[in-house]
């Protein structure tokens, strides 16, 4: 009887092997959707002001006309409030004729742009002296969902420092020095793109100026003129293909390996089937086996 049970299981297992098929399905996770980003500034303005009798240090980190997607923005008198300078009122940093900030977010993409038309930009401390005189000048950046990102700066037609006429450098700093008042660094135009980003500047400008009997000590920092950047959007992932498909094609070959089994049909009851027979023919061997051991025990 045990050559028999463990024939019989070994008929099983085999048919169990036979018949079972896993079918495992992996669905790759994408990227998250975002709408997308844009940001315009008409000047950052991040300064070092120490007054005349060093008994303050005022620090000033402002951004003016600063818009973020979707948004508009139009303003031509840029004032901040510097506490320490000038008995704390109001001081106007920026001063122009059209003074824009743009940003744009929708289907089609993102952007974001700047405008300035005869600009005074002026440091904390010195109202009566103009740091930059610009004429003109513009940024733009634009993130197309379906395009490379773009940067854009049109120079200024006509730029002073310090009342000084210059005229800028297109591959390096431009350096101002202005006896008794200070240095100007100017870098005009910086930008960046990636596959899914774009930012511009139009003047970055490094300030160090130390002017006489204007109340102020010393003003240095960096003010950046017309910075935009954008991110382009990600769209949400298509939706995965419906596992039904390759469900269905499991069975078919669940199926096809049944037939070959079985003699009649492909389904479940063909597999029973062949299971049964396959114990059927199993048990018969084990009981001849048994009967010639009982035959051959009687005659000896």
């Amino acid at each position: 009887m045990s050559v028999l049970r463990s024939t019989a299981a070994a008929g099983l297992a085999a048919t169990a092997l036979a018949v079972t098929l896993p079918v495992s399905v992996a669905h790759a996770a994408g990227p998250a959707p975002s709408p997308g980003r844009a940001r315009a500034v008409t000047a950052e303005v991040a300064l070092d002001v120490s007054l005349l009798n060093k008994t303050l240090d005022v620090p000033v980190d402002i951004a003016l006309n600063k818009v973020e997607s979707p948004a508009h923005r139009a303003d031509a008198m840029l004032t901040a409030k510097v506490d320490g300078v000038d008995q704390g009122r109001p001081v106007t940093l920026v001063k122009a004729d059209v003074g824009k900030s743009t940003t744009r977010a929708d289907g089609h993409g993102t952007a974001a742009s700047v405008q300035l038309v005869g600009a005074d930009v002026h440091a904390p401390g010195m109202p009566l002296t103009t740091l930059l005189g610009l004429e003109a000048l513009s940024a733009e950046v634009t993130c197309p969902v379906d395009g490379q990102p773009t940067a854009k700066v049109t120079s200024p037609a006509r730029i002073t420092v310090l009342g000084k006429s210059v005229a800028l450098g297109l591959n390096g700093p431009t350096h101002v020095e202005v006896p008794a008042v200070g240095s100007v660094d100017i870098q005009f135009s910086k930008r960046t793109t990636t596959s899914t980003t774009a930012a511009a500047s139009a003047l970055e400008v490094q300030v160090d100026v130390n002017p006489l009997k204007l109340n102020v000590a010393k003003v240095t920092g960096t003010i950046t003129v017309a910075s935009v950047s954008c991110e382009k959007p990600v769209p949400a992932a298509t939706p995965p293909a419906s596992p039904s498909a390759a469900t269905t094609a499991a069975r078919a070959v669940t199926a096809g390996d049944t037939e070959a089994l079985a003699s009649t049909g492909s389904s479940g009851t063909g597999t029973v089937l062949a299971a049964a027979g396959t114990l059927l023919a199993v048990g018969a061997v084990a009981l001849r086996m048994t009967r010639r051991r009982r035959t051959h025990a009687r005659r000896h």
